[in-house]
C-alpha cells in the first residue's frame, strides 16, 4: 500500500468531530483567563460580531460564548475546512481571551456574557427624597396613607417603639402635620429596616421611597421590600397624595 493511498484512506476515515480547538476563556473567579479545549462537534454556531474590527464568535452547545479576534470568513474556514491530517489541533489561544478584550467593540447581545460590565457608578448628587407610607394613629388601629419630604423630618427624633428594634417606628415632623393633625408619625416598620431603606435610597440617588406596601400590612416583618413610586405628588410641604 503506497504512502499516498494510506494518507487518502486516513483522510476519508477522519470525521469532522476530530478537530480539537483551543481557546482562552475567563476564569470563574474573574482573575484573568485560562486555556480550554473542545471538539468541533461541541460548536452550535459561529457568528460575526463586528466586521470592521474583525471580531467573530463561537457559540457552544452548552451555551458558552467565546469571542475571537478573527474575521468571520477566516474563522469559518479554520473551524470547518481544516485538513485534520495537517492540523488536528486548531489553536485560537492567541486570538481569544485578553487579545479580544483589547480590541473589543460592543458585542451582539448573545455574546454579552463575555464582555466585562462596568461597575455602576453611584450618584454623588444629594437628590431630595420623598417618602410614602401608611401612618397609624397613636393608640388606635386607624391607618392613613401619607407622603412627605425628608426635609420635613426631625431626624434626631426617629426612634423605635417598644425598643430600638421594635416592630414600629416613630418620628416627629419639623414642618407640617401628619394625616391625623399631629406632628408625630407612627408607622409599622422596625426602625433599623426603615433607616436601611432610607440610606440605600439616598446612596442610589432615588427621588422616591415607597413604603406603603410594607407599612399597610399587619405583619410588617413578613412583608416584601417596597417598589418605586409610580406617581410623584407635587413637591411642597408634607401632605396627602392627591385623591386621598
Amino acid at each position: 500500500m503506497t504512502d499516498g493511498f494510506k494518507k487518502l484512506q486516513k483522510s476519508f476515515s477522519a470525521t469532522a468531530d476530530d478537530l480539537l480547538i483551543r481557546a482562552m476563556i475567563p476564569r470563574a473567579d474573574g482573575n484573568g483567563y485560562q486555556m480550554t479545549g473542545f471538539k468541533r462537534d461541541r460548536i452550535d454556531y459561529l457568528a460575526e460580531l463586528d466586521a470592521e474590527a474583525g471580531i467573530s464568535g463561537i457559540a457552544l452547545k452548552s451555551g458558552a460564548k467565546i469571542p475571537v479576534k478573527m474575521p468571520y470568513a477566516e474563522l469559518e474556514r479554520k473551524v470547518h475546512f481544516t485538513d485534520l491530517n495537517e492540523t488536528p489541533v486548531l489553536d485560537l489561544s492567541a486570538v481569544t481571551g485578553a487579545a479580544v478584550q483589547v480590541a473589543m467593540s460592543p458585542l451582539a447581545p448573545d455574546f454579552e456574557i463575555h464582555k466585562a460590565s462596568p461597575a455602576k457608578k453611584l450618584s454623588l448628587e444629594d437628590v431630595p427624597l420623598k417618602i410614602a407610607l401608611f401612618v397609624r394613629q397613636a393608640e388606635e388601629q386607624n391607618f392613613r396613607m401619607f407622603v412627605f419630604d425628608e426635609e420635613d423630618v426631625d431626624w434626631t427624633s426617629v426612634e423605635g417603639i417598644d425598643g430600638q428594634n421594635g416592630k414600629a417606628t416613630q418620628l416627629t415632623l419639623s414642618y407640617g402635620t401628619g394625616p391625623f393633625d399631629d406632628d408625630e408619625i407612627i408607622f409599622d416598620m422596625p426602625r433599623p429596616k426603615f433607616m436601611e431603606l432610607y440610606n440605600l435610597a439616598k446612596m442610589n440617588g432615588q427621588p422616591e421611597l415607597d413604603l406603603r406596601e410594607w407599612t399597610r400590612r399587619r405583619d410588617p416583618d413578613n412583608s416584601q421590600p417596597p417598589a418605586p413610586l409610580k406617581n410623584t405628588p407635587p413637591k411642597g410641604r408634607a401632605g396627602l397624595m392627591p385623591g386621598y
